[in-house]
C-alpha cells in the first residue's frame, strides 16, 4: 500500500511520549509510508489544549512539516472532574513538556492552529476518504467519542480502523490501582468508543509497557540514543531536554514512550508485536474500578462479540532499531506496504 492509501490521524494530548509518536509518525511520511493528514489535540490529558498544540507545533517544526494541521479538540472530559488533578498527578509536568522550555511560539499558535475544531476535522477527513483513515489515539478518547455523540453510523462506517494506547487488560493502572491514565482520563469516552466502533481496533494496554516487562534503560534513551542523534534529528535535542528533567528525577530505570509503542506496533507489527489476542473488551464507569478496562475473560462471544484486538507483548530490542530508525541513525529499516508489516 502506497503513503497514498495509509492516511493517518493523530489524536493526542501533547506530552513527551505523544512527541515520540509524532516523530515515528513523520519519519515513515518521510519516507512515503503513510500520509499525516492531522494532528488532533485532546485537552483532558497530560496537559491543556494550548500547551499540548504548542508541543507538536514543535516537533512539527524540527522536521518542517508545520504544513501539516493541528486542530483544537475537546478542553475538557465528557464529565467534568469533580476537582483539578494534583500536580503530582503530571508526569509531563503542567506544560506536558517537563515545563522547562520557554513559550517563544506562543504569538504563532492563533496562526497555526486550524479554526475548525477537532471533532468536525477528524469526521470530515474520514469521510473524505472513506475506509482510507486510520485513527491513532494516544490520549483521551473525548474527541472520537464526540465524533460518534455528532456524526453516528456515518463516522462510524467511514473510518478504516483505530490503533489505541489506553486501559489495561490484567487489572494494573498506572494513575489509580487499577486503571490506565488516557481511560481514566475520561472513560465515559473510552466507554463509549469501544461499544461503537465497527472497524477494527488495536489496543495497548498498560501492562506490556511495564518495565519488567518491556526493558529499554533510560541511560540508553538519553546517554547514547540521546547524544548519537543530536547531529541528524533536531528533534531529539528538545526531547532530551524534556525527558531528562521528567524521567531523571523520578528515578526511573526504564524508558517507557507508551504513545510511541502503538505507533511502531502500527508502522512495524510483525517485527514488534510479540502477542496479540481478540477479545470482547468495554471499561468500568463506576466505583473502586473506574476507568479499568474489563474484558470477556469467560469468552461468551454470543453475549459479548469481539470487538479489539489487545497486545500483550512488545520486543523491546526491535523497538530501539525503530527509534534508531526514527531519528536517522537506522536508516536500513524497511516498511513493507503490501501489508503494513515491518522487516529488519
Amino acid at each position: 500500500m502506497s503513503a497514498q492509501n495509509r492516511f493517518v490521524i493523530l489524536d493526542c494530548d501533547g506530552g513527551s511520549d505523544d512527541a515520540w509518536a509524532l516523530m515515528l509518525l513523520l519519519k515513515a511520511a518521510a519516507e512515503q509510508h503513510v500520509t499525516l493528514l492531522a494532528v488532533t489535540i485532546c485537552g483532558c490529558g497530560n496537559t491543556d489544549l494550548r500547551n499540548a498544540a504548542r508541543n507538536m507545533y514543535r516537533i512539527l517544526k524540527a522536521y518542517n512539516r508545520t504544513e501539516i494541521p493541528i486542530y483544537y479538540g475537546a478542553s475538557e472530559s465528557l464529565i467534568p472532574p469533580i476537582a483539578p488533578l494534583d500536580d503530582n498527578k503530571y508526569f509531563h509536568g503542567r506544560d506536558g513538556f517537563g515545563d522547562i522550555l520557554p513559550l517563544e511560539i506562543d504569538y504563532k499558535l492563533d496562526e497555526v492552529v486550524q479554526n475548525e475544531h477537532a471533532v468536525v476535522a477528524i469526521n470530515r477527513i474520514c469521510t473524505e476518504h472513506p475506509k482510507k483513515v486510520t485513527i491513532i489515539g494516544v490520549g483521551p478518547l473525548t474527541n472520537i467519542a464526540l465524533c460518534y455523540s455528532m456524526f453516528g453510523d456515518g463516522f462510524a462506517n467511514a473510518v478504516k480502523d483505530f490503533y489505541l494506547m489506553g486501559g489495561n487488560h490484567q487489572g494494573v493502572g498506572n494513575c489509580t490501582r487499577c486503571a490506565e491514565f488516557n481511560f481514566y482520563a475520561d472513560p465515559e469516552a473510552a466507554h463509549a468508543v469501544l461499544a461503537r466502533t465497527k472497524c477494527p481496533i488495536t489496543i495497548l494496554p498498560w501492562e506490556p509497557c511495564m518495565e519488567d516487562r518491556f526493558f529499554i534503560c533510560i541511560n540508553w534513551r538519553l546517554d547514547e540514543l540521546g547524544a548519537l542523534a543530536a547531529n541528524t534529528c533536531s528533534a531529539i535535542n528538545i526531547m532530551n531536554k524534556v525527558e531528562r528533567a521528567q524521567w531523571l528525577p523520578s528515578n526511573f530505570k526504564s524508558w517507557i514512550p507508551c504513545d510511541a509503542l502503538i505507533v511502531a506496533a502500527f508502522l512495524f507489527e510483525r517485527v514488534l508485536v510479540r502477542k496479540k489476542s481478540s477479545w470482547h473488551a468495554t471499561v468500568d464507569l463506576t466505583g473502586h474500578t473506574r476507568g479499568q478496562m474489563i474484558l470477556d475473560h469467560l469468552q461468551e462471544v454470543d453475549k459479548f462479540p469481539k470487538n479489539v484486538d489487545v497486545i500483550e507483548l512488545l520486543d523491546a530490542d526491535a523497538f530501539k532499531k525503530i527509534a534508531r530508525w526514527a531519528v536517522g541513525l537506522y536508516d536500513e529499516f524497511v516498511v513493507e506496504h503490501s501489508n503494513g508489516n515491518g522487516v529488519l
